[in-house]
């Protein structure tokens, strides 16, 4: 793991990564607007995993791998280049909607740094079911916890990523396989609980099973962002609602039962 000599170096050796892919480009323009609204002061280098299309924009480098060779591929060939000692993991479709305070968010980054953390979720479920003594309010996602290294927001120690990645595997399988992977390692995964996020978008992505979620074209309407449906479908809202209703009625009897067990 990383370590430190007294001084602040949550900054070094860090980048912020946006993973996406061409066939996603509708929703770059979104992203970027909410990026520059809602973390004007982002003090890493961010960069934007595409195949051939470049991002147009004046604080992030775009990294073009060519073909698409998987998720895992794809994340690999940068971390390969750039060398990164941690990295800050968003995707293109997470579109912010309220400012990050970058200054937590450094801290906890070098909090990471001096412990033995490898991963700490920064927004998005489930919450983490076992307490966990730090000064920032995390909790600890236990080894066999499903989704125990979800693809939403996150601090990634590279080392602890790296034995994670399997060359080929989708986005999918590193959520499903890599969380039972992660049931091996050494350090500890932690994250913010749902209420509390570093990193705050709408819901988990804007784009569900490659259709827009009907939320986060609100969210961009309401910031005034004009948004290119014309490549994909909108989901439907009554559905929606209908799901998102059962799945709180089962995190709160979740929660419920943590409370009286911890």
């Amino acid at each position: 793991m990383s370590s430190t000599t007294g001084h602040d170096r949550s900054h070094e050796k860090c980048c912020v990564v946006v993973s996406s892919c061409d066939a996603y480009s509708d929703a770059w323009s979104p992203f970027l607007q909410l990026f520059d609204r809602y973390w004007p002061d982002c003090p890493w280098q961010t960069w934007w995993i595409s195949n051939q299309l470049k991002v147009e924009h004046s604080r992030v480098r775009t990294f073009a791998v060519g073909d698409d060779q998987g998720w895992a591929s794809n994340l690999l060939k940068l971390l390969d280049d750039q060398q990164p000692d941690s990295i800050i993991y968003l995707q293109e479709d997470y579109f912010l909607q309220t400012p990050v305070d970058s200054k937590r968010l450094r801290d906890v980054i070098e909090y990471a740094r001096n412990t033995a953390v490898g991963y700490i979720r920064l927004a998005g479920s489930p919450d983490p079911d076992r307490p966990h003594d730090n000064p920032f309010g995390l909790g600890e996602l236990s080894p066999g916890m499903k989704f125990r290294c979800s693809l939403q927001a996150a601090w990634w120690d590279v080392a602890t990523l790296r034995k994670l990645l399997v060359a080929g595997e989708n986005g999918w399988q590193m959520e499903m396989a890599g969380s039972r992977r992660s049931d091996a390692l050494p350090e500890s995964f932690l994250s913010v609980l749902r209420e509390h996020p570093l990193i705050d978008y709408y819901y988990d992505t804007g784009i569900l099973k490659g259709k827009w979620l009907p939320g986060a074209l609100d969210l961009c309407r309401r910031e005034g962002i004009r948004v290119d449906t014309s490549q994909r479908p909108v989901h439907a809202r009554l559905p929606l609602f209908l799901k998102r209703v059962r799945k709180s009625r089962a995190v709160s009897a979740v929660r419920s039962l943590f409370r009286v067990n911890t």
